[in-house]
């Protein structure tokens, strides 16, 4: 098993087990409104699949086109947009199938200004627990919000 800490430990240490691919959410600067005003970081799952690869499953759009979106088999994406990623759990190799079908029973909610692509991450978050997909039981939406912000002051002191 491979061990993940996050920076800050918002939420519980996950342990991989050997031959799991890691499930992480990462999270993306997008810039600001105004000076001092920022968007909403951008939230989106991310399964490492290889070194330095992975599976995409994130919400695209603004709030009246929002879809659902799965890229497979990609580097990290937006290098420069990078503001941290949290490990939250892991998948059997032979269950992605089961996790890419769970996230695409998820809502995209649209027209919502109470709603985004962070509420789109922590509900495919939840239930997806099985003997071979796990996710930190202990995850919530404060506490991952919490850990998120933590990783941004993280890469704003130079730390990630």
């Amino acid at each position: 098993m491979t061990a993940y800490a996050p920076v800050a430990f918002a939420l519980g240490t996950v342990q991989v087990p050997a031959g799991c691919f890691p499930i992480e959410v990462v999270q993306f600067w997008r810039g600001e409104k105004a000076p001092g005003r920022p968007y909403p970081l951008h939230w989106a799952i991310f399964v490492r699949t290889a070194p330095g690869r992975g599976n995409y499953y994130q919400v695209v759009g603004n709030m009246d086109t929002f879809a659902a979106s799965f890229t497979r088999n990609v580097p990290l994406q937006n290098p420069h947009a990078w503001r941290g990623s949290h490990l939250v759990g892991w998948v059997a190799p032979s269950f992605l199938h089961v996790l890419e079908r769970h996230f695409a029973l998820v809502p995209v909610i649209r027209y919502s200004r109470e709603w985004n692509c962070q509420n789109w991450v922590r509900e495919a978050l939840r239930g997806v627990n099985s003997p071979h997909i796990y996710v930190d039981v202990h995850l919530s939406m404060a506490g991952l919000q919490t850990q998120m912000c933590c990783l941004l002051e993280a890469w704003e002191m130079g730390d990630i």
